[in-house]
């Protein structure tokens, strides 16, 4: 006896695991345009306006985590950061303590936002921003290690981190 071909039970609830497994993939994904930024902390200042500089050209490359350009150690002032999708570009991994001002610039297709942790606690994080927006962090970095990381949904997760020696 043939079996009739079509969707049986058995194949309509693999569809469906397999849609429901693709719908959660996209909404841990989706950004929004909302003002919740995850749980980091407040921001010094936001901007719209999208700003560049020389500091900011840093070769790109795949994947998560950060690119940097060099590895000269970059004097206290203005640290230009930029997300492009699941990466962090920044000039050096290895900075002088001070006081810096950190300039997030989003050149990717979602929203990010750019926490400074230390020993497990945030010491100050930047607003949630949209693709072409730029926002910026005043903090005081003393020498040890830092994690800059993207708190929006998974992003972390997904290699959005990068450890900053400060000297």
């Amino acid at each position: 006896m043939t079996r009739p071909t079509g969707s049986t039970p058995r194949v309509r609830r693999v569809r469906a695991g397999i849609l429901a497994a693709a719908l959660g993939l996209l909404a841990a994904c989706g950004g929004g345009d909302d003002d919740d930024d995850g749980g980091s902390a407040a921001s010094e200042s936001s901007t719209s306006a999208a700003s560049t500089s020389a500091s900011e050209t840093a070769s790109g490359a795949p994947g998560g985590g950060a690119t940097q350009s060099g590895s000269e150690e970059q004097p206290a002032g203005t640290l230009a950061v930029t997300s492009v999708d699941f990466d962090f570009e920044l000039p050096s991994t290895e900075i002088a303590a001070g006081d810096y001002t950190i300039e997030l610039t989003n050149e990717g297709s979602g929203t990010h936002d750019l926490v400074v942790e230390r020993d497990g606690a945030d010491v100050g994080g930047t607003d949630t921003i949209g693709p072409g927006q730029t926002t910026s962090l005043t903090v005081t970095l003393e020498p040890g290690e830092y994690v800059f990381y993207c708190s929006v949904g998974n992003h972390r997760a997904m290699g959005m981190e990068v450890t900053v020696t400060v000297t």
